[in-house]
């Protein structure tokens, strides 16, 4: 995992003051990894702007400290060489980018309510560039998002429900620091951590909408206590015990016959699908047209867990 490499990061701890309390409270969160096809899937609906509204407001942490990763090739509408990259930003050397190779949230519920929280953006690199010191990074930038503050009537629901764009947890010491002294350089680490999350609450949005939809999460836990007593004996750190979230296969399909396939030979959606609000709740609904008319027509709605 991701969270194993972060959390062993030493260099990072040197980079930004307060990083330890907060690997503290990455280690104590329950963690979750996405596979291919559930990284797809969320990536499918960051521009379908109806859908999103529609799941925004069933989104909830699972647990109220929540860490989730995945592969960052995983997202055609990141990769500048794949379907998408007439709008895909590029990487910039010249702003202090690297290619990422896994990107990971730090999710953790504000109060009472599971639909407040605040998100915390990690990542690490697929080559180290040439003016960080470590392999990983972080943004300094965090967002707070409240379900319950959506307005369907302002222009984009999904801002609504924006509570705030604040400072991470991490780092803002050296900020302040560099305001008193080199405000230029504080500018630009703003603007930086502003980037940071240039498409990634929409993406995150996706996620946890998927995730609390009762007909499309799988969830296959991945247990390392045993294979941990090893590398304690070892003298080595333990990993994290940890989720994998996959698509239920009765709703995916993928044309890769061997798996070696990157997203640019994979063909996975929903088949016609699309999300229904009723007063019960959120549905998604999938209608499948597959072989001939004349042999009937399968309907199937699915209730989102509540």
């Amino acid at each position: 995992m991701f969270a194993d490499d972060l959390l062993a990061d030493d260099k990072l701890l040197d980079c930004y003051d307060n990083m330890e309390k907060v690997f503290r409270r990455i280690q104590a969160a329950q963690k979750f990894t996405l596979s291919k096809e559930f990284a797809l899937a969320a990536d499918g609906l960051v521009e379908n702007i109806p859908e999103l509204y529609k799941i925004v407001s069933y989104c909830r942490l699972p647990y109220p400290k929540t860490w989730i990763e995945w592969r960052h090739d995983d997202r055609p509408h990141w990769d500048p060489e794949g379907p998408h990259k007439e709008t895909t930003r590029p990487v910039d050397p010249t702003r202090h980018q690297g290619a990422p190779q896994r990107v990971g949230m730090l999710l953790e519920q504000v109060g009472e309510f599971a639909g407040k929280w605040k998100a915390h953006l990690f990542w690490s690199f697929k080559h180290k560039p040439t003016d960080t010191e470590s392999q990983n990074n972080g943004s300094l930038g965090a967002i707070i998002m409240d379900v319950s503050k959506i307005s369907m009537a302002s222009e984009d629901p999904l801002v609504s429900a924006l509570d705030g764009r604040v400072g991470a947890d991490f780092g803002q010491h050296l900020v302040w620091t560099l305001l008193q002294h080199r405000p230029d350089i504080a500018d630009m680490l703003y603007q930086y951590a502003i980037e940071d999350w240039g498409g990634e609450i929409r993406f995150m949005v996706a996620m946890l909408g998927l995730l609390n939809t009762r007909n499309v999460a799988h969830h296959e836990h991945v247990d390392k206590k045993a294979h941990n007593v090893k590398r304690v004996k070892q003298g080595r750190k333990p990993l994290f015990s940890h989720t994998v979230l996959k698509i239920r296969p009765q709703i995916w399909q993928h044309s890769d016959k061997d798996g070696s396939g990157s997203h640019r030979d994979m063909r996975l959606h929903f088949v016609r699908g699309h999300f229904k609000q009723r007063k019960t709740g959120l549905f998604w609904w999938s209608t499948h047209a597959r072989g001939k008319a004349e042999h009937g027509v399968i309907e199937k709605d699915y209730e989102v867990l509540k």
